[in-house]
């Protein structure tokens, strides 16, 4: 029984100790709204990453 009790502790001290991170991060915050003039305009930066293309041989 004793073994049971502080495999549960262990366990709980483990997954409090690995979400500790993910309590610091803030949130994103909102993109901007601009009023266009056929629609709104989303102000937001995007995040683009790309892998080179292998090199032909033509």
């Amino acid at each position: 029984m004793k073994m049971i009790a502080a495999s549960l502790i262990s366990s709980a001290l483990l997954l409090g100790v690995s979400l500790t991170p993910f309590a610091d991060a803030q949130a994103p915050q909102t993109a901007q709204l601009l009023e266009g003039k056929d629609r709104p305009i989303l102000l937001a930066r995007m995040t683009v990453t790309a892998t080179p293309l292998p090199a032909s041989t033509n």
